[in-house]
């Protein structure tokens, strides 16, 4: 007589290992060597001193970007340390960040002479989570919103308070798991959401920006302690 209980058994172990298998993560440091070789956009610069990364507008500079070579499927955990080294150092993280669609590239502008208005049009384009904070310098508090479209944002939260100071060194945490997604600092929780449909996936973006018109000041940030865990 076959042992069909056994038989049941079996099939059921190996469709569990195989799911557990499909969301296996895999954490990785980035050294400061690996994150100033990320592709950037904008005008600024990159250095290294001792274990930091440090990233500056340079003159003509309004915004500089760093973006992963890498893209990203699903669930993701960023921590890293930063310090603003300039009195306008505001911080944008673009996360899950991909041309429209189902793929997961990402398509830089292929000048860096865009306007600010043209460089703003074409990140509207791209699906994304938006990340700001430290943007007191541009009259404004943290907020993060999830871009769908150039007309659709899926929700957005905003704070009351700023939550950064230049000259300070603060850790940042940044977790997309499944529909919950939450970004701290220093521990203490800035923004929490459940998005119900999460973005599948995409490149992470670091960017600094200053201020400009009568009062230029360029932005510069130090980055340390990068710590990525993936699927």
């Amino acid at each position: 007589m076959k042992n069909y209980p056994m038989i049941f058994a079996m099939i059921y172990a190996a469709l569990f290992a195989s799911s557990c298998a499909s969301i296996n993560t895999q954490s990785e440091q980035i050294s400061v060597q690996e994150l100033a070789n990320w592709h950037t956009y904008g005008i600024g610069k990159t250095s290294i001193e001792g274990d930091q990364l440090i990233v500056e507008e340079t003159d003509g500079s309004d915004g500089f970007f760093l973006i992963s070579p890498e893209s990203y499927k699903g669930d993701i955990t960023m921590t890293y340390k930063v310090k603003a080294l300039s009195e306008s150092a505001v911080q944008i993280v673009l996360f899950s960040a991909s041309d429209p669609g189902k793929s997961l590239a990402l398509t830089k502008p292929t000048s860096n002479d865009l306007s600010p208005r043209e460089v703003w049009n074409w990140r509207t384009t791209l699906e994304h989570y938006n990340l700001t904070f430290n943007n007191k310098s541009h009259g404004n508090r943290p907020f993060f919103f999830k871009n769908v479209s150039p007309y659709e944002k899926g929700f957005r939260l905003d704070q009351t308070e700023n939550v950064m100071v230049p000259g300070k060194w603060y850790n940042v945490s940044i977790v997309k798991k499944g529909t919950l997604i939450k970004f701290t600092l220093d521990d203490k929780t800035i923004f929490e959401v459940k998005d119900h449909e999460p973005l599948p996936g995409g490149h992470i973006m670091l960017r600094i920006s200053g201020t400009n018109g009568n009062n230029i000041i360029l932005a510069k940030a130090a980055y340390k302690d990068f710590m990525l865990t993936h699927q």
